[in-house]
């Protein structure tokens, strides 16, 4: 889609990713759990990125961040916990607000799929909570089925949300 590009995630992205959380931290907070208020701080993202690239160096991992034409950081993707075994791996994305509803997580995952077919995968999960239907909407549009309900996805706002496992045969 012309105006996002995507890339991997580096070591000197600290102060961007940062910004980033720090700016959409409760954007985010009213759909997906909340991180601790410690990874709020520079050291924090510093050994976040580092635990990632780890990851992605083990074959575990691939985060990337996505990027509008004037070159700002809009959204993270990645592909995680990756099975070399079964060939299977987890997506998941975060969009900024104002770049919700334009495309932006579509391209991500579409991006990500690309990837995981290059990296052998023959599976891919997502999990997302029944409240998020935007999200839904984007997973099923790039081909993703309902497998399993989730009974606590995850803790939104002290509540414990109901989700969905979903999957994609690459």
């Amino acid at each position: 889609m012309p105006g996002y590009s995507i890339r991997a995630l580096q070591p000197e992205d600290v102060e961007v990713v940062l910004q980033f959380e720090l700016a959409h931290k409760s954007f985010f907070e009213q759909s997906i759990e909340a991180r601790p208020d410690e990874f709020y701080q520079p050291a924090a993202v510093q050994q976040h990125i580092a635990e990632f690239l780890l990851l992605k160096q083990q074959a575990f991992a691939l985060p990337t961040l996505i990027f509008n034409a004037e070159n700002e950081l809009i959204g993270r993707a990645n592909i995680k916990d990756i099975d070399q075994v079964t060939k299977s791996a987890y997506v998941g994305y975060r969009i900024a607000e104002q770049w919700s509803g334009k495309g932006v997580a579509s391209f991500a995952l579409c991006q990500l799929i690309q990837h995981a077919k290059h990296m052998g995968l023959m599976v891919l999960f997502a999990c997302v909570s029944t409240e998020n239907r935007a999200s839904m909407q984007v997973l099923k549009k790039a081909g993703f089925h309902k497998m399993e309900t989730i009974p606590q996805v995850a803790i939104v706002q002290g509540k414990a949300v109901a989700g969905y496992l979903m999957w994609l045969k690459l």
